[in-house]
């Protein structure tokens, strides 16, 4: 197949690849925004002082390090149903958002493990070293937006599995190549940029604590 042709076909089907990337972004968000939630509770019970309270959210932390993301989102696409009743009236649980509540437990202890570190700055003054924890929370985006992938298996028309379907409407292995590649492309495009801007505000918060120090 010309390069032309394989020019053509990935620009057909452009809209319906940027569309799913987009639900990589959304359930990437998700996950983080309710992982950042979970997490934040259980960095503020390790510090509360309370050592059963602390006890109880390290152990929670250990776990959520612990188990494979992977598994865990087959056992949310089987453990929970796809549709529930409230009040007599029925609604639907999509299968992005089981997606997201699996991402979210691994975001849940790196938050707890890297917040609890940036309340100890704060708590002693150090706020420039506190503000350490927005770049690295935002790496960790980056590494979610790429384990949002994960999300087909489960029925996700997320960008890997939108790029099966144009490899199966087009037909013929020679193009498989390059709609994954293309696909890869979409995460370069947005994760590149995040990884240097975070590189260089850690740098920089680095130096200025280096600054400050006496």
């Amino acid at each position: 197949m010309r390069s032309a042709e394989i020019s053509d076909i990935l620009w057909a089907w452009t809209p319906f690849l940027a569309g799913g990337f987009a639900w990589n972004i959304v359930i990437s968000l998700v996950a983080m925004s309710i992982g950042t939630l979970f997490g934040a509770l259980l960095a503020r019970l390790r510090l509360s002082g309370q050592k059963p309270l602390a006890h109880a959210s390290l152990l929670i932390t250990e776990l959520t390090r612990n188990i494979p993301t992977f598994v865990f989102l087959f056992y949310l696409a089987f453990l929970i149903p796809a549709e529930f009743e409230v009040a007599g009236q029925l609604y639907a649980l999509p299968a992005w958002l089981k997606a997201s509540l699996a991402l979210s437990v691994a975001v849940s202890g790196f938050v707890s493990d890297n917040l609890l570190v940036a309340l100890q700055h704060q708590r002693n003054g150090n706020h420039v070293a506190a503000l350490l924890f927005i770049p690295s929370w935002t790496t960790y985006l980056v590494i979610i937006v790429m384990a949002s992938s994960t999300a087909s298996v489960i029925g996700v028309g997320e960008i890997v599995s939108r790029s099966n379907v144009v490899i199966a409407a087009v037909g013929g292995d020679e193009t498989m190549l390059w709609v994954y590649t293309y696909a890869i492309c979409y995460f370069l495009a947005f994760c590149l940029p995040l990884n240097w801007a975070m590189g260089y505000a850690r740098k920089r918060l680095l130096a200025r604590i280096g600054m400050l120090a006496p």
